[in-house]
């Protein structure tokens, strides 16, 4: 992929972002009641109460191994095994899919969701990102991406047993601090830390900088990288984990 191609790509993924953070803001401002309700089975993983949101991952995982799609669970859910468990209530997923082939993940992801609503369909053909609605009403967010970095996500993921029936796909602890670092919210940065610190010490280090480098100059935000290597050097203050006590400069 040449750099101009990378750049267009990386310039689609941005404006995903931004309309599905945008979405976000909107729909925690018009949450009604019955929503945050419902929205407690996936914090608790109430079972018994009906669908979890756990539960609908399973599901959703089934269903695109299936179709043979190649993707990976990203955010909250990932968020739970590598770095501290947190109250989650939606899923995130990375999708590699190659130019032209959109019809093909569009077509399995509308086998088992549904856009949560005319502009979500819009904003699909326009950026790439599926904001659906799961069979037991969850929110899904889902990149569907085409540059050799989504396709890295999904093929350094890993499956973890979740305490459920099957296994789940979720993204590497290297691939997590990467797509948080991009993403760059107050949250994410509560959850880097907590990444560095529970799995810190076995990650690939020079990976995510490598990586960072090049993204993060394509998103326009070089000073996050910093600020990452400072969080992961207030941790680790006499080595950087895999980088053989060498510094990070």
């Amino acid at each position: 992929m040449d750099f101009e191609m990378l750049k267009a790509a990386i310039e689609i993924k941005k404006r995903g972002f931004e309309v599905a953070n945008k979405r976000r803001r909107r729909e925690l401002k018009e949450r009604t009641h019955e929503k945050w309700l419902h929205g407690l089975n996936g914090v608790f993983m109430v079972r018994e109460a009906g669908r979890s949101l756990f539960d609908d991952a399973v599901t959703l995982q089934q269903a695109l191994t299936l179709d043979g799609v190649a993707f990976c669970f990203i955010g909250g859910v990932a968020q739970q095994h590598w770095g501290e468990v947190r109250q989650t209530s939606d899923l995130d997923l990375n999708i590699h899919c190659d130019l032209g082939l959109e019809s093909v993940v569009l077509t399995a992801l509308q086998k088992h969701m549904t856009f949560r609503d005319k502009q979500a369909s819009r904003d699909f053909q326009s950026f790439r990102v599926f904001m659906g609605r799961s069979p037991g009403g969850y929110d899904v967010d889902i990149f569907v991406g085409y540059t050799p970095f989504e396709k890295r996500i999904t093929e350094r993921a890993v499956m973890q047993d979740y305490g459920l029936a099957t296994p789940l796909r979720i993204c590497s602890a290297e691939d997590l601090v990467i797509t948080k670092v991009v993403a760059g919210r107050g949250q994410d940065w509560v959850d880097v830390n907590t990444i560095i610190q529970r799995s810190g010490e076995s990650m690939d280090w020079p990976l995510i900088f490598e990586e960072l480098d090049v993204l993060l100059a394509l998103y326009n935000e070089a000073s996050r990288l910093p600020r990452l290597k400072q969080m992961v050097n207030a941790e680790y203050p006499d080595r950087l984990p895999g980088r053989r006590g060498t510094d990070t400069d």
